[in-house]
């Protein structure tokens, strides 16, 4: 389990305030140098500065990524985080399926089975809310990507019309630009966890079920060798 996937708490998260934070998708990095306490004793808040202006972040959009401290949007956290522990219960039937493979006869693995089963449904209802939490996240993406390309349009209409000064155009063109690139690189990352999610949730699915049809096929076998003694 990594350190994405408990709360955060305050007995180690002093030593990273003067340390460096970075946005996920390029719009800044900035230095941690507070955080607020909740009543349980994690971590509610952080509080950052950016070239000197001052912004809190709740603790649900920090992400560490192999020792870099990353601010990403909750609902991104969320997904890479069940993404990884679908990874492993995959890994974890994929073992079972293997050693199912080279002797049927291990009645360990019917226990198993049903261990790894109960924790891929548990799992399922969250993974259809999450799914629809990223949909909803695209969505906005797509929505704001449309509204920034407009101001590039206006940009480039008034500067066709002489109404802009060459050096402001650009400088203004190519900030938003940066932001209509960076959105769209978050746009990618969601779609890429929505496909990866549901891919590793019907292949977690697909292999279970194959699995319990070769333990029904060698209960069924048992039971037949067992009728004819």
């Amino acid at each position: 389990m990594n350190s994405n996937s408990n709360p955060l708490s305050h007995s180690s998260f002093y030593n990273l305030i003067g340390r460096p934070i970075v946005e996920n998708y390029g719009r800044y990095r900035a230095r941690i140098i507070s955080y607020k306490i909740g009543p349980k004793g994690d971590i509610e808040k952080i509080f950052i500065s950016n070239n000197g202006v001052i912004l809190y972040k709740t603790a649900s959009s920090i992400y560490f990524d192999n020792g870099v401290v990353k601010i990403v949007p909750p609902v991104i956290k969320k997904a890479y985080k069940t993404l990884d522990d679908l990874q492993y219960i995959f890994l974890q039937v994929k073992t079972l399926s293997n050693i199912l493979s080279l002797d049927t006869s291990k009645e360990y693995v019917e226990k198993y089975y049903k261990i790894f089963r109960e924790r891929y449904e548990s799992y399922l209802s969250n993974i259809s809310r999450l799914l629809k939490e990223l949909e909803g996240r695209r969505h906005y993406l797509n929505k704001i990507i449309s509204e920034y390309k407009e101001g590039l349009f206006t940009l480039q209409l008034e500067s066709q019309s002489k109404n802009l000064d060459d050096e402001v155009y650009k400088l203004c063109y190519n900030e938003l630009s940066d932001e209509i690139l960076r959105l769209t690189a978050e746009l990618e990352d969601v779609e890429n966890l929505i496909s990866d999610l549901s891919s590793i949730t019907n292949s977690i699915g697909e292999l279970l079920d194959r699995i319990w049809v070769s333990i029904s096929t060698r209960e069924e076998v048992y039971n037949y060798e067992e009728e004819k003694v």
